[in-house]
């Protein structure tokens, strides 16, 4: 058991086997993404197992190390990135392969090592963060590929290893640049528009952030600074406002993603423990 700041902000914790992506729908449900065993799991809002799907292998609704995960909630489809297929995979909610994209190599449309993904609800834009090739890529909801950015460095809008990314409700996007240790913000043409954090352990700043998410409606960012053994929450425009540690026995730790439902509770994957918290906020 964890504890974050106080036991009782604890409100339970579901066991899975090295989870690495995690996406709450409007009910509460979560779906999971379970890297060990190579398959997605959803939970209800009571945490109980509710539907699995997928196999290990390279064909149609099969993975390889999926780890990241988002949904479309008003059409109802999900997107996992299948980082060792080096491809995205889109299912209807009840887990129906619909459709995927994506090969090995550094081309338009190519991926070597997918990690994040998430999705713009109005306009439909699905944006991949590519940690070998240190750039972000855009698609439509059925894999055309629409344009991408970034490159290895540190500048705005350069890349060291991007993890997570989110888009806010205003169709803006933030991406956890984590060899950087700081988050970027672009407009959905990934237009660069700003930057906060660097390498330390006070608010505001990150040792290796890795999970990222935007709550709705009001456009939050909350980070799993996973070097720091802590959750940052920020304004849209990067203001710092809390934190919560997150301690363990051990001190091994692996907050690898993370999302919030609309009562501002937590759901933190943590990869070292296989165990997904829910945290009251």
């Amino acid at each position: 058991m964890y504890f974050p700041a106080h036991a009782q902000s604890v409100i339970k914790t579901l066991s899975v086997n090295d989870p690495a992506g995690i996406v709450l729908d409007p009910k509460g449900n979560a779906y999971i993404v379970e890297t060990g065993k190579n398959r997605i799991l959803e939970f209800n809002n009571n945490g109980t197992l509710i539907r699995t799907w997928g196999t290990s292998g390279s064909g149609p609704g099969q993975f390889n190390n999926p780890i990241g995960i988002t949904l479309d909630y008003a059409r109802g489809y999900v997107y996992v990135t299948d980082t060792g297929n080096d491809r995205v995979q889109k299912f209807t909610r009840d887990g129906k392969f619909v459709t995927m994209w994506g090969s090995s190599g550094s081309g338009p449309g190519q991926f070597k090592t997918p990690i994040g993904i998430d999705e713009d609800e109005s306009k439909q834009n699905v944006y991949v963060t590519d940690i070998g090739n240190n750039l972000v890529e855009r698609f439509s909801s059925n894999g055309l590929f629409a344009g991408q950015w970034g490159s290895l460095g540190s500048g705005d809008g350069q890349f060291a290893n991007p993890g997570r990314v989110a888009v806010d409700p205003a169709g803006n996007l933030f991406v956890a640049d984590f060899g950087n240790n700081r988050i970027q913000k672009f407009d959905e043409n990934g237009k660069f528009l700003m930057t906060w954090g660097s390498l330390g352990s006070n608010n505001g700043q990150f040792y290796n952030p890795t999970g990222m998410t935007v709550a709705f409606p009001q456009g939050n960012v909350y980070v799993a600074d996973t070097g720091n053994s802590r959750i940052q929450e920020f304004t849209n425009d990067g203001k710092f406002i809390n934190k919560w540690p997150i301690n363990t026995p051990t001190g091994a730790i692996d907050n690898i993603d993370i999302d919030v439902n609309s009562k501002g509770i937590i759901y933190l994957a943590d990869r070292a423990a296989d165990k997904v918290l829910v945290i009251s906020p």
